[in-house]
């Protein structure tokens, strides 16, 4: 749900920024004794933008003749991560992992604001999800770049954020700016999962 806000709808996000928590609590279910019908109501507009945004990019590109695919976003680091660390981590959890490195890298590409970032990324932690790993290393992220070209005709064809619900796809991110992103993902948020894998 969060990839798809990210990648094709801000509404959708700005519903799990503001109403994430309350969405938790009620497992996304009508609960009148403490949330009342702004729960429903919530918890269904969540649900059907999530699943038309998908059937959107899935329902034309069934046999994947089209390679850019924006619902890969998530997907470039997450599979080898999720094998490696297995089964510490659920699959959604490796891959919010992998779209929070990613968030890093639309920033130094210039494609999301420090605002915009930031924002994500509280996002995500008030849903819950991990945003960082000690597993998701520099070599582990180098080797599935590499690994993906084999399996993308040769491009990259990475998803990326370039604002708060649009995304595009990119061929030409540098190994610098891999790199700058890693240290900063890494400076910014391996402290705080630290902190909350301890309490």
């Amino acid at each position: 749900m969060l990839k798809m806000a990210l990648m094709k709808h801000r509404g959708l996000f700005e519903l799990l920024e503001t109403h994430g928590r309350m969405l938790l609590d009620t497992k996304f279910q009508a609960d009148n004794r403490v949330h009342g019908l702004n729960c429903m109501q919530v918890a269904s507009q969540a649900t059907r933008i999530a699943i038309v945004t998908m059937l959107e990019e899935l329902a034309p590109n069934l046999w994947e003749d089209d390679l850019n695919r924006l619902v890969d976003f998530g997907h470039l680091i997450s599979p080898a991560l999720e094998m490696k660390v297995l089964p510490s981590l659920l699959h959604g959890e490796a891959v919010n992992i992998d779209m929070s490195y990613m968030v890093y890298v639309s920033k130094e590409r210039g494609l999301l604001t420090e605002e915009e970032k930031h924002r994500i990324i509280n996002c995500m932690v008030g849903l819950e999800l991990p945003v960082w790993h000690e597993a998701f290393t520099m070599e582990l992220i180098q080797k599935s770049l590499q690994d993906r070209l084999k399996h993308s005709g040769g491009l990259v064809r990475m998803p990326l954020p370039v604002a708060l619900g649009e995304a595009e796809i990119s061929n030409d991110t540098s190994c610098e700016i891999l790199h700058r992103a890693y240290v900063k993902w890494c400076d910014e948020l391996s402290v705080s999962s630290d902190s909350n894998s301890d309490s």
